[in-house]
């Protein structure tokens, strides 16, 4: 029994991120580590299919999107701009995952208030740093690399 005084949560305390990306390898990674650091996470291959996460499952605690920059249907961008836009989730943490350097992305990305990137190729010792940057009360397990 704990004696701690904190109100329990509802169910509502599992924790979504949301991934959008369109190498099949690529998207599996993050999956996984995602999931090592305590996260459910939707699977989506591109923009047009994370949106219609987003937008389905609006009663659902999704804390994040992790996101390529470069997809077909819609891209990252694009979807970063939607987010934005979005009432429900326009202060959403919103991580680009990319190998991407122009700086026209860059600009457009900070412009559009991106909460910054993970380099490709994905390791979990980025992941679990960009994820402790945005989450700083967050215990954040440390695993062999």
């Amino acid at each position: 029994m704990s004696t701690d005084s904190k109100p329990t949560t509802p169910v509502q305390s599992e924790e979504y991120i949301v991934v959008a990306e369109d190498s099949p390898p690529n998207r599996t990674i993050l999956v996984l580590l995602l999931r090592k650091l305590g996260f459910k996470v939707f699977e989506c291959e591109d923009g047009d299919v994370a949106w219609k996460v987003l937008e389905d499952n609006r009663d659902k605690n999704i804390t994040a999107i992790i996101s390529d920059m470069m997809m077909p249907n819609m891209d990252g961008m694009e979807l970063l701009r939607r987010t934005r836009g979005d009432e429900k989730y326009a202060s959403l943490p919103f991580v680009f995952v990319t190998a991407v350097s122009e700086k026209e992305y860059i600009f457009e990305a900070k412009n559009l208030q991106v909460n910054g990137y993970i380099l490709k190729p994905v390791t979990y010792k980025r992941v679990a740093q960009k994820i402790q940057e945005l989450f700083p009360e967050k215990k954040i397990p440390q695993i062999a690399s």
